[in-house]
């Protein structure tokens, strides 16, 4: 996983963490509830596991929260100027 991946990562994953204790549910209630592997939440909220698109939907569902909360804040910034983006700072 690259520096950014395992940073999206590590957020989203304590952020499920955090909601899912504050809501007092258990790794193993979360897993019935959402229809996702009991061992995956693990991974997830210790930042080891990338979560695709439909397994934050249904954590969401079963914490009572969107899943664009889940990624509300993070952002990336290109390490180089996007193709056809001159970055020599020469407008002609």
């Amino acid at each position: 996983m690259e520096a950014f991946e395992a940073e999206v990562a590590r957020q989203v994953g304590r952020r499920i963490r955090q909601r899912r204790r504050f809501l007092d549910i258990t790794q193993e209630e979360l897993a019935l509830r959402s229809e996702v592997h009991r061992t995956q939440f693990s991974l997830i909220e210790n930042g080891r596991r990338q979560s695709r698109l439909h397994t934050l939907i249904r954590i969401g569902t079963a914490l009572g929260v969107s899943p664009c909360q889940w990624l509300e804040g993070i952002s990336w910034e290109p390490d180089r100027p996007a193709p056809g983006v001159r970055g020599d700072g020469d407008d002609g």
